[in-house]
């Protein structure tokens, strides 16, 4: 795995994640509002369930979480009318989910929900079109599968509660304040990993999938296996980075044993030549 690719992606995920962690602007005037209330106690939530909540799509059908159980799923939370970040979060979802390997709808899901919950499926809808347009190539296969849901307060409640997922209305500045985040979940509902902030790396994505459906998904190709052996998440960042130690022990392994198979050659080599050398004694 190129060394380079896994340093861009560790600057990219460091320098998004300082930039990018809040949805909402800068504030002018004084603002009372600490930020620091919103981040997500990870340790609290990783391995937890999602309990079962029901929802409506943007063309008017109620499902409940459970349909999507048994692939690993993605669950984007936002604001349809939200003009700040919000479509950004969904803009580099959608680049990221265009250069992966993985189909939607096949081997993962992606629901995409609002919080508030006086939007409808209208507003889904329209959030739909307009990211459609605004990424028109950078869109993942099946695009019509990735799921733009609504749901009244009660279910939102519980999943916001669920997944440690906090946002506030600030009536001064007109708009909520969240935190950009994109939540894995098991093909059981377990929540599997965290990645904070705008555009995330293509890997990071697919390595979180891949890490939350492992041996759901189905076969998984060699170089994801590859790929995580040799990344780590890293909380610090929110992101994966290549993991030194591993990637040098795994080199010492390969090492030892190409020094292994050298020895063994070169003594079989030296085995026949005394034999032949044997034979030719008077």
């Amino acid at each position: 795995m190129p060394l380079k690719l896994s340093v861009l992606s560790l600057l990219i995920a460091v320098g998004i994640l300082a930039t990018n962690a809040l949805a909402a602007p800068p504030l002018k005037g004084k603002s009372d509002f600490d930020p620091s209330i919103l981040k997500i106690k990870e340790d609290d939530f990783l391995g937890k369930v999602v309990p079962e909540a029901t929802m409506t799509d943007d063309v008017g059908n109620t499902f409940s979480l459970g349909k999507y159980k048994g692939k690993p799923l993605l669950l984007s939370i936002i604001y349809f009318r939200c003009a700040t970040a919000c479509p950004v979060l969904n803009e580099g979802l959608s680049e990221a989910l265009s250069n992966i390997s993985l189909r939607l709808g096949d081997d993962y899901n992606v629901i995409t929900l609002s919080f508030d919950d006086k939007e409808g499926p209208a507003d889904g809808q329209w959030f739909r079109k307009n990211l459609a347009v605004k990424m028109k190539d950078k869109i993942p296969q099946d695009f019509n599968k990735w799921v733009f849901a609504t749901a009244d307060a009660a279910q939102v409640k519980k999943l916001t509660e669920a997944t440690g997922y906090r946002f506030f209305y600030m009536a001064q500045d007109k708009l909520f304040v969240h935190p950009n985040v994109y939540i894995f979940l098991s093909p059981e509902g377990v929540i599997t990993r965290y990645i904070f902030g705008l555009y995330p790396p293509s890997i990071d994505i697919r390595l979180a999938l891949v890490e939350a459906g492992r041996g759901k998904i189905g076969k998984t190709p060699l170089l994801s296996s590859v790929a995580l052996a040799c990344y780590k998440y890293d909380a610090a960042i929110g992101g994966y980075r290549l993991d030194l130690p591993r990637v040098f022990a795994g080199m010492g392994v390969l090492v030892g044993l190409f020094t292994g198979l050298v020895v063994f050659v070169y003594w079989r080599s030296l085995k026949k030549q005394r034999a032949k050398t044997a034979d030719f004694q008077p």
